[in-house]
């Protein structure tokens, strides 16, 4: 065997293969004769390997840059996520109405579950007249005070000793009588009816949410038959 340019020649017929050597002394890939010349030797070119088809991706099988799909938490049809039961609607002592003064219900727009653009209502409405007090229904501690120009206005949250907290919007602007922190009793006023915020009349846009208002696993639940039974009481 005779070493030509780096190439293992064999000297025989046309159609023989051997391998070419690489730098290292190993071999790199077959060579095939491809003509006889009038030296009495046999020239020989390295044959050029067989493009191979790249592997087809699976449809099951994640990219090594992705994650792949969190399942989502099995859970039947409408029923609600973990939270503390919510309490009757006439539980504890004294419970209050939150507005002290004529009011109302308003219409199907007004009530809790509405379409809205984006999104639903997530409240009850209790329409009445611009700076009637708005007034804490159970004891409890504020946890939030705020404005939302484009939403709820002037705004306060306060969280009950039981499984409920409660939202108050659209306040009078000026009007919070409360701050973040603060320890409530049923009755205490939080703020006054008004109009601020995305509203077309004055009125107290109120919230009940179970599992913590706006945290983690909490949501919101109609107002109205805690209102009702509340207005119930004040009345009677």
């Amino acid at each position: 065997m005779t070493a030509l340019l780096g190439v293992a020649v064999l000297v025989g017929s046309p159609g023989a293969w051997s391998q070419e050597l690489d730098h290292t002394g190993g071999t790199i890939g077959p060579i095939a004769v491809i003509s006889t010349r009038g030296t009495g030797g046999t020239a020989y070119v390295a044959t050029p390997p067989k493009p191979r088809p790249a592997p087809r991706p699976s449809a099951h099988r994640p990219s090594p840059h992705q994650s792949p799909p969190r399942k989502p938490a099995s859970r039947k049809p409408g029923s609600p996520p973990a939270a503390p039961s919510a309490p009757h609607p006439g539980a504890g002592e004294g419970p209050v109405f939150p507005v002290a003064g004529p009011h109302s219900f308003g219409g199907p727009e007004n009530r809790f579950g509405a379409g809205r653009p984006g999104h639903v209502h997530q409240g009850q409405d209790v329409l009445a007249a611009e700076g009637l007090p708005v007034l804490a229904p159970l004891a409890g501690t504020i946890i939030a005070t705020g404005y939302q120009a484009a939403g709820a206005g002037w705004y306060a949250a306060e969280h009950t000793a039981g499984a409920l907290d409660f939202f108050f919007a659209h306040c009078q602007a000026g009007s919070l009588a409360v701050k973040e922190g603060q320890a409530v009793a049923a009755g205490t006023q939080i703020c006054k009816v008004g109009m601020t915020g995305d509203a077309t009349g004055p009125h107290l846009h109120f919230e009940v949410w179970l599992g913590g208002w706006r945290a983690k696993g909490g949501y919101p639940i109609d107002p109205l038959p805690y209102l009702e039974a509340w207005e119930r009481g004040s009345s009677g």
